[in-house]
């Protein structure tokens, strides 16, 4: 690499390597922000079929809220990772693996769960090809990834070089990368996170989460501003498909 600049998987490398404790309990326990992740989660929850399969795991944060629709499995490439959501998410099995080389039978799972990790590999194509293949017959796919036509996802990927690729991803993008699916649905959520925001545990303010009166007017805020915000820009693009034939 010329002028020692970093490719893409060394910049995805750097970025997730390690397990970030701070992250998991933001995610899990964090005030005024779990919330936001209850709210996003819910219809997942409630869709998902076991046995299910999450791809890139991370610590766990998603298991912590999912392992109890049954037996689940969660994999990520990167082994502290792993390790620490081994310890914190009791029920789940846990493996490091590769997205696009998954080290499971053909229709293994009734679901597959991927949330915020096709904009961090360099072939979001091949991993979707894997899903499907694990997936039995007209097993369900459920996917979540940043909306790049929200401000502040953009100013994330502006700032963050591993979120660079989110700029790329909206409702159309998402419903092409899922043209061997049976599309169910792509479509936008959380229409204004400031919660997400202002409470975020690196570049916001936590400490006022934890603060009933500002957590209820952040929230009331939220509320009466996300009317005036068009779906197309609302934070995440979530969609739901089928394993065609």
């Amino acid at each position: 690499m010329a002028g020692g600049d970093k490719g893409f998987g060394d910049v995805q490398r750097e970025y997730f390597d390690l397990a970030d404790r701070e992250r998991f309990e933001f995610l899990t326990t964090g005030p005024g922000f779990s919330e936001t992740e209850d709210a996003l989660l819910a219809p997942f929850a409630a869709a998902i079929r076991p046995p299910f399969l999450e791809i890139g795991c991370g610590e766990g944060g998603n298991l912590a809220r999912l392992a109890s629709r049954g037996p689940c499995v969660g994999v990520d490439l990167f082994q502290p990772k792993v390790a620490f959501a081994r310890e914190s998410v009791p029920g789940p099995s846990f493996a490091v693996a590769d997205g696009s080389a998954l080290p499971f039978a053909d229709g293994a799972f009734e679901s597959v769960f991927i949330r915020d990790v096709l904009h961090h590999v360099e072939d979001p194509p091949a991993v979707l090809r894997e899903a499907a293949r694990v997936l039995r017959p007209n097993g369900l796919l459920l996917l979540i990834e940043p909306n790049g036509r929200n401000p502040i996802v953009k100013l994330q990927a502006t700032v963050v070089a591993a979120e660079r690729q989110s700029k790329k991803f909206n409702t159309d993008y998402v419903a092409g990368l899922l043209a061997d699916f049976d599309i169910d649905e792509v479509a936008t959520a959380h229409p204004l996170p400031l919660r997400r925001l202002f409470f975020h545990y690196q570049w916001g303010f936590p400490r006022l989460a934890e603060i009933g009166w500002t957590r209820s007017l952040l929230t009331r805020t939220e509320l009466f501003l996300s009317r005036f915000v068009p779906p197309r820009y609302w934070e995440h693009v979530v969609a739901t498909a089928h394993r065609a034939g």
